[in-house]
């Protein structure tokens, strides 16, 4: 029984409390995980390990103790397979991202076949059965678009593994007898996990200190670290095109209005992964589309809106990856404070200071 575990940190509704991100609870076949406390929990006893919440999840704040996409997906290509099935190492084919089906197929000298043999009577599979698809259906298109002559197919295989090639039960002498010291204690660490695991209350979760200063280091996912070693074995196509943005799913790129965005530094102070971002005093606001895992969480915090996602995406960004400046402001330092901030003409004062003076005034009684 697979034990089913949150990264808290990497969690958006933790930093953000605005977050609408709910994707590992649409995703769950079982419908165990919920958010309670504006946090995801999940009953451990009732998680059936499908690996459908790891591959949901923009920024992979879950996990499996017995199973890691990036793992398989190294698996798969060392062993040089062609066909993806429930049936060999994988707990349901829904436990792949869609930049990691690109990846998968970019990679492999083989045309990649998910088995959708096993789907038709699989419980678990029947909700997401839509949800596969999709993602098949996405990575076909983005490879078309990269003008890459590969493809994935979705169809029934119905694979069986072979019994030759299974490995037999060694027995408890023989156990005993190659055991060392390190596979004891990971025989004793999956126990353990087995034992969580059928733990039939409620898994609520909230962020300790400790998540809270995982939450400051920003980092790429797995996946996306993956990708972009994956394209660099891309040949250049003859056209970059621009695709539409709502037939891509994991990517974006964004544009600010400058007259409206105040420069309140939450949009790259919120963003997981660094994708935005801005130099010491806040002069600046970059953005580096390959970083971005389209969670939406700067633009949830973004209260003028200003900040949005252009209607196409350039497959230049995948290829050939660039800093974009999305704002440049005119930073001084306030004459009360000393504090920099975004000069837009008239006295040398930030706004928290003339806030300060307006109710300074109000109190004493003064009209200006």
């Amino acid at each position: 029984m697979s034990l089913l575990s949150l990264d808290i940190a990497k969690c958006v509704r933790t930093t953000n409390k605005f977050s609408t991100c709910q994707d590992c609870v649409d995703v769950c076949p079982v419908q165990t995980i919920q958010i309670s406390n504006n946090l995801p929990s999940f009953v451990p006893n009732d998680c059936v390990g499908c690996a459908g919440c790891l591959s949901a999840c923009p920024d992979e704040a879950y996990s499996l103790d017995d199973f890691s996409p990036i793992n398989y997906i190294f698996s798969f290509l060392e062993d040089k397979k062609s066909i993806a099935t429930c049936k060999e190492n994988i707990p349901c084919l829904a436990a792949l991202s869609v930049d990691e089906i690109l990846s998968l197929s970019l990679l492999s000298e083989q045309k990649i076949i998910f088995d959708k043999f096993h789907c038709q009577a699989c419980e678990i599979a029947q909700p997401n059965l839509k949800i596969i698809e999709d993602r098949v259906e996405e990575v076909n298109f983005l490879l078309e678009a990269m003008e890459v002559e590969k493809s994935v197919s979705f169809e029934d295989v119905n694979f069986c593994e072979d019994d030759n090639t299974k490995e037999s039960e060694s027995s408890r002498r023989d156990f005993l007898s190659k055991a060392n010291i390190k596979d004891i204690a990971k025989a004793k660490h999956n126990i353990q996990n087995r034992v969580k695991s059928l733990d039939e209350e409620l898994k609520e979760h909230n962020a300790s200190y400790q998540d809270i200063k995982n939450i400051k280091e920003k980092k790429v996912p797995d996946r996306r670290s993956l990708l972009m070693m994956a394209m660099k074995r891309v040949e250049t196509p003859k056209q970059f095109h621009n695709l539409d943005i709502n037939d891509i799913s994991f990517i974006s790129q964004k544009v600010i209005d400058m007259e409206s965005c105040t420069n309140c530094q939450m949009c790259y102070r919120i963003c997981p992964t660094g994708a935005l971002s801005s130099n010491s005093n806040g002069g600046f606001i970059a953005f580096d589309a390959i970083n971005c895992i389209k969670c939406n969480s700067c633009h949830e915090v973004c209260e003028p809106n200003s900040l949005v996602i252009k209607p196409t995406f350039s497959l230049t960004q995948l290829f050939t990856p660039s800093r974009e400046m999305l704002a440049e402001f005119s930073v001084k330092r306030c004459d009360e404070c000393g504090m920099p901030f975004v000069h837009r003409g008239g006295e040398m004062m930030c706004h928290r200071c003339k806030v300060e003076e307006e109710e300074a005034h109000e109190l004493w009684g003064i009209k200006i």
